[in-house]
């Protein structure tokens, strides 16, 4: 019952698709949501050109609307 008082749920509907998320908050965790997002982001950083060099493998266009 704990866990889910750490628990959030947010509703987001973008084009007609309803997302569901459901996060959770870790008594244990040794960083922020910010500190770790930055962690990421200056990692894929470092590794920009194969980060690039896989984009290609993907459809330019793709999209999930119903447009």
């Amino acid at each position: 019952m704990s866990e889910k008082l750490n628990s959030r749920i947010t509703r987001k509907t973008i084009g007609g698709t309803v997302y569901v998320v459901e996060s959770m908050v870790s008594d244990t965790a040794r960083e922020t949501v910010y500190d770790k997002l930055k962690r990421l982001v200056l990692t894929g950083a470092k590794s920009r050109k194969n980060i690039s060099d896989s984009s290609d493998l993907y459809p330019k266009n793709y999209s999930t609307s119903s447009k």
